[in-house]
């Protein structure tokens, strides 16, 4: 997201476009200083993005079994398979510019749900848990192969921001400065299938870990003109970057069901601030004047986030079964989403 655009007649935002009456900004009173305001430029820019987000970092899941030994193979399943497919995020921006060329920004995204779904094909006793085990559940040679498994990986995004922006080095830059809320929710939810004979006995186990990120910062960046000029074809760029608290928390069940008894299940949770998350953006767009008072934009955007708690960061530390219920909470997890950015923008 860019700085508004250049309405008719004007060379640039970082110029006094809307003109005031130096008699009036020189009067005392709130109804004077409003008047001197009342021909400020509003700016609306509405985009949809088209994201995917990157897989998780690598946790083996689950793993083959060497046929007829009881030593595992290569691994079947692992977290960073679980790249989403492509998702349309709608993104809504006011900004309000006044004759000095200072202007206010209002931004909102929602970007969900990131979708992700891994399918491992049955095999009678061929896949067991990657060490360390799920939630300290290891199932494997010699005691209960499974024979299939299933991920599913599910995230979602919020932000809200509100900034401001001052022209610097003529009309080529604005500096923005600002405060940032994001969310950012994961939930994992795992299966797997297993059988016993003599007697014979099927079951299923079911894992689901749900993460919570509500990160509250402040931010910095820099608009630029890079190629072209005001009220032309052109191409902007966008940079980014604050630091944030961030609020995290996870809780995890897990459970099973087999064929011959009653359904168990067990769950923990931990919460807790994260050490210092950080939230840098980039964006890079080309500017297409339609009309007067309107352009289209489409472009490249790209969204960093570190410092979070994620799904399959808290398999490892956990211990959820028939025997202990320990939560953990891991904030070590990263997030990058990244795509494609259509939309208009228009002023009055």
């Amino acid at each position: 997201m860019s700085g508004p655009g250049v309405p008719c007649g004007a060379d640039s935002w970082c110029e006094a476009t809307v003109h005031c009456d130096p008699e009036t900004l020189n009067q005392p009173g709130l109804i004077q200083c409003l008047a001197s305001h009342k021909n400020a430029c509003w700016t609306f820019r509405s985009e949809a993005l088209l994201l995917w987000r990157n897989a998780p970092p690598s946790r083996p899941l689950y793993s083959t079994v060497v046929p007829d030994t009881d030593q595992l193979g290569s691994t079947a399943l692992n977290a960073n398979d679980l790249n989403s497919d492509v998702l349309v995020a709608p993104r809504l921006s006011f900004l309000r510019t006044d004759c000095d060329g200072r202007t206010l920004e209002a931004t909102y995204l929602y970007a969900g749900n990131f979708y992700s779904d891994r399918t491992l094909p049955y095999v009678s006793d061929g896949y067991a848990t990657s060490p360390p085990g799920i939630y300290g559940n290891e199932w494997g040679p010699p005691d209960t192969n499974l024979d299939s498994a299933t991920a599913k990986l599910l995230g979602q995004l919020q932000s809200l921001e509100f900034n401001s922006r001052h022209c610097i080095w003529t009309d080529t830059c604005q500096f923005l400065i600002g405060a940032r809320w994001l969310q950012w929710n994961e939930t994992l939810q795992m299966s797997d299938s297993f059988s016993y004979t003599d007697p014979t006995v099927t079951g299923t186990d079911f894992y689901e870990t749900q993460c919570f990120n509500n990160l509250w910062g402040g931010q910095i960046g820099l608009d630029a003109l890079l190629l072209g000029r005001p009220g032309t074809a052109r191409v902007e760029g966008l940079v980014k970057a604050g630091a944030y608290y961030n609020n995290a928390g996870q809780n995890s069940t897990f459970k099973y069901v087999l064929s011959d008894g009653e359904p168990y299940e067990n769950n923990a949770g931990a919460s807790g601030p994260a050490a210092c998350s950080f939230v840098g953006e980039v964006g890079l767009t080309a500017v297409l004047p339609i009309c007067c008072n309107w352009d289209f934009r489409c472009g490249y955007f790209g969204l960093w986030l570190t410092n979070l708690a994620q799904p399959t960061r808290q398999l490892s530390d956990q211990e959820i079964n028939q025997f202990a219920s320990v939560g953990t909470l891991n904030t070590a997890g990263s997030a990058i989403l990244q795509g494609l950015s259509l939309g208009l923008e228009g002023r009055w």
